[in-house]
This record gives structure tokens, sequence and C-alpha cells, in this order.
């Protein structure tokens, strides 16, 4: 069976890719991610070690949110939860049957969760969506190919799927690079800035590879020291909050008070966050990979339905923000005649605003979550994994995809187990992956059908992934853990919501360091008083 946390980032990538068009308000963008960050409809990936979270396991198994929340699950129950893949005729329970439809179904959801990475990076500042869409499939065409022949998974399955977590730190690096260049004339400072965009993404890559390859020779298995549970919980709770915040963006609705309440936001907010809210409300009972797909359809049906019915074209539904703006393909070459190096401002990229945010987008992207999700990863797969190896592994698809001009990839634990779980149990299996998404670069025309999806739809699934983040991760956390540990994750969240998603790193690993040289300094004197 697929429990909502393990099914949503799969269906997740599917949904939030369908948002390929969208004008984003850059402002509420840029105060968000100048805080925490967030993006994607997708969950970000996320787990945690065994010994300090099996004690916080809770009762209910539908509550166990492995991918949300770093409390709610060990390793052992997260093999228990996730789903497993029907057993067939062969050693490793493999068909090609199998291996063709999983290699497909995740082919198709990395190209919509490109064009919503496209929506959320490059339609706030007005750059072309095909050449977005373009750079996430490459990315997953080239790190999956990579990832699939280094891994030493046993039986190979290993998905290195587009990163939701640095999503919210590369839109405000947009932000910042179309400030810095401005329009320019005759279109010079949009390839500028097209240029400096894609540089920047790139250049994620290339630091993500090198802190893996560090990483490689680090006691990674023992993760929990570093960076304890309460510090994971907070930092994914930020996260949560700017993803609710990219419902806004989507809706191009600017979210302070004076805009709020204004009639013609209110028409668009009130109704998202009431779907939003009724999504999430369903996840939690409702356990059928068809929820988001069937939310998607009835929403467009609801939107187009009221269009025909009022007489409203769908030019005038786009001027009122009610479907995704218009857009068109291009061939794939395009992506690398863009990304010249002549065009591009690296005093911008060197800047310390816009360099911040390419650190944070490596650091809490694919180091942070290739660790987290590789620990749950070897219980589902029922196999203990050399997670430095792994590391390696995902190093080499990170330089790849960073030599071919593409996004950031990293394992996707729920996106493996659905994958998995609708056959894909060999390593052919990825391999159909990274093809099916190779053909999308060839299929271009396709990336119209994007421009008639509905704002509400989106929004309203950022709404439910926020909801979902800050559930887990804050309420959750203080019904099971206590109000010590939920305070000292709602303290993180603030931090990060205050100032950004480093101090509140630093804040929570001191503050874990200096707590646990107090309780040991405790324990020694008592030891020496019993004594």
């Amino acid at each position: 069976m697929v429990v909502p946390t393990s099914r949503r980032r799969a269906f997740l990538s599917t949904i939030c890719g369908l948002i390929s068009a969208s004008s984003l308000h850059p402002t509420t963008a840029a105060s968000m991610l100048d805080a925490p960050s967030s993006s994607s409809f997708v969950t970000p990936p996320h787990a945690t070690t065994t010994a300090s979270m099996a004690k916080a396991i809770t009762t209910r198994r539908h509550r166990r949110h492995p991918l949300r929340n770093p409390f709610a699950v060990s390793p052992a129950s997260a093999a228990e939860d996730l789903p497993t893949p029907s057993t067939t005729t062969t050693a490793t329970g493999a068909t090609r049957t199998g291996s063709l439809v999983a290699g497909t179904y995740t082919g198709i959801m990395q190209f919509t969760f490109a064009a919503a990475c496209a929506s959320i990076i490059f339609a706030p500042v007005g750059l072309p969506l095909a050449i977005g869409i373009q750079h996430c499939l490459v990315g997953f065409v080239v790190s999956q190919a990579v990832v699939a022949f280094t891994t030493r998974v046993p039986s190979g399955v290993s998905l290195a799927v587009p990163s939701f977590e640095c999503l919210p730190f590369l839109a405000r690096f947009a932000v910042i690079v179309a400030g810095a260049v401005g329009n320019g004339v005759d279109g010079g400072g949009t390839n500028a800035i097209l240029a400096t965009v894609l540089a920047g993404s790139v250049l994620t890559n290339v630091l993500a590879s090198l802190l893996l390859a560090i990483s490689s020779t680090l006691p990674v298995d023992d993760i929990d020291r570093l960076l304890p549970p309460p510090v994971q919980a907070g930092l994914f709770a930020a996260i949560g909050w700017g993803v609710y915040l990219l419902a806004f963006d989507t809706l191009g609705v600017t979210f302070s008070p004076a805009s709020l309440l204004t009639k013609s936001a209110a028409t668009l907010w009130v109704p998202a966050n009431v779907l939003g809210i009724g999504l999430w409300k369903a996840s939690r009972s409702v356990d059928s990979p068809l929820l988001i797909p069937v939310f998607i359809m009835a929403v467009a049906a609801l939107v187009h339905g009221s269009c025909l019915v009022t007489g409203t074209s769908i030019a005038a539904a786009r001027a009122g923000g009610w479907l995704m703006a218009e857009a068109a393909g291009r061939p794939a070459t395009a992506l690398w005649h863009a990304l010249r190096p002549s065009l591009v401002r690296w005093d911008v990229i060197f800047s310390s605003a816009a360099i911040k945010q390419l650190l944070f987008a490596a650091i809490f992207g694919p180091l942070v979550n290739t660790v987290l999700n590789f620990v749950l990863y070897g219980p589902l797969v029922g196999e203990k994994l050399d997670l430095k190896a792994e590391c390696r592994s995902h190093s080499l698809g990170a330089l790849a995809s960073a030599s071919a001009g593409g996004y950031s990839n990293y394992i996707g634990l729920s996106d493996a187990a659905i994958h998995r779980k609708i056959g894909g149990l060999d390593r052919f299996s990825c391999y159909v992956a990274s093809a099916v998404g190779a053909l999308f670069l060839v299929a271009y025309p396709l990336c119209g059908a994007v421009g008639y999806l509905p704002t509400l739809a989106i929004a309203a699934i950022c709404i439910y992934v926020g909801c979902d983040f800050l559930y887990d991760n804050i309420y959750d956390n203080f019904r099971t853990n206590g109000a010590r540990t939920g305070l000292a994750t709602s303290a993180i969240l603030a931090v990060c919501i205050r100032k950004d998603m480093l101090w509140g790193l630093i804040t929570g690993i001191v503050g874990a360091q200096g707590l646990g040289w107090w309780n040991r300094r405790t324990r020694s004197k008592e030891g020496k008083g019993t004594a």
C-alpha cells in the first residue's frame, strides 16, 4: 500500500509540474526566499536515522510521515509503511513489462515537475518557460542515467529526480539577477538574465557535486549527531511555510494585508485556501494515487466550465489570474544556445546576495536530502546500503548534469517507493525513465498544454503541501514529542522566517551541541557524586 507521505512527492511532482506558465509574483517570492525557502509542490524528501527516533513513532500508521517529520519514523518502521513491490517470477521480482510501465510513469512525472520548475524560477522574472522546462529535463535525463549506471543499490533502482528543495533559493536568485541586470535594450538584458540564471543553477549542481564528494569521506551514517531531529523538523517546517507562500505567487497576489483584503485578490486566494486545506484533509484519509490527478481534473473542469457558462475567453481568464500564462515549446537546442558564457554576468553570480542563495540551494537540496533519504531507502529495499558509495554516485550524477546545463536532481524516497510499487525493480526501469524524459525534449510542443491549467489547482497544491509540512513538523511534533522538543523546533522555524535558513541551521546545530555538552557535564557530575 502507498501511505500518504510516500505517495505525495511523486504525485506532487506530477501536478506541480503542470505549473509551467504561471506568472508568479516576484515580490512575494523575494520576501519568502530571504527567509525560509520553499517551493515545489512536492515534498521535501527527508527522513531520519534509527535509535533517536524509534521511540517517537506514533501508534497510528497513517500518521507516520518519513518524508516530512524527522521524528515520525525509524528506518525499520519506514520499511514497514512504504510500498513494497509485488512479487514476480524473477529473482529480483522484476519483469520487462513492469520496468517499462514504471519507467514510463516516472519519466512523465519528471516532465510535469519540469513545468513547475520553470513557472517558479523563470516565469516571475519574465524568462521563457520552454528554456526552464528543458533545463530541468536535461538535468533529470543525464543525472538519472549516470546514477543508474553507478549506484550500488541492490538491483540498481536509484531514482535521481528534480529537486523540490532548491526551488525557493533559485527563485530568489533569479529575482536578484533580474534586479541587478535590468531589461537592457533589444532583448540584451533578458538574454543576460536568462544566461546568468541558468549558469547559477548549473553552479549549484557543481557545488552539490563537490559537497557530496566530500561527504562520501565522512561518517554520513551518523547524521543525527550533527543535525538532530528537532533541527531537521524546524528546517523542513520553514520549507513548508515557503511552499505555502508560493501559492500566493502562483495567483499573482502579494502576501500582505493591503493586498489580501482587496476583492480581486480575495476571489483568488480564499478559494485556493479552501481547496488546498480540503485536499490536505482528504490526503490524510484517502489512500489512493489518483487523489491528486483527480483533484486537478476536477478543478480544471470547474474553471473551464465556468468560463464556458459565463462566456469568458481563455485570454480573459488568463488576464484575470484564473489560468496559467500561455506557453510555447522550443527545440531542445535552445537551452544550450541560451547558456552562452559570454552573456553570463559572473559579477552578479558572485555577489554576496546571489551566491548565498546558490549555497543554500546546494546545502539544503542535494547535500542534506541525499543523505537523509538514503538513510530510509535501505529499509525500503531490504538491504544495508553503502551511503558513502551512493554519495559518490550522486556526486557524479550532479557533475554530469551540470556539464549538460541541467538542473539539480537527487534521490527521491517516495518517488522510488512508487516506482518500485508499479514494477520498477531493476536498473533497466531507471534507464527507461531517463529515456522517456528525453522524449519530452524532442516533443517540445507539449509545453503549450500547461497554459490551460487553472492557477487555483496549483495554488491549492502548494497550500496542501505547506500545511502538511507545518502540521507534521510542528503540531505533530508537539503532540508526539512534548513541549520541549516542539518549542525547540518552533524556535528554529522562527529564526528561519525572521533571518534565513542558514541562520536557522547554525542556531540549531550550536544549540543541539551545547545542550549535548550540558547533558554530558551534568551526568558526569552526578556520576562523581554517586561515587
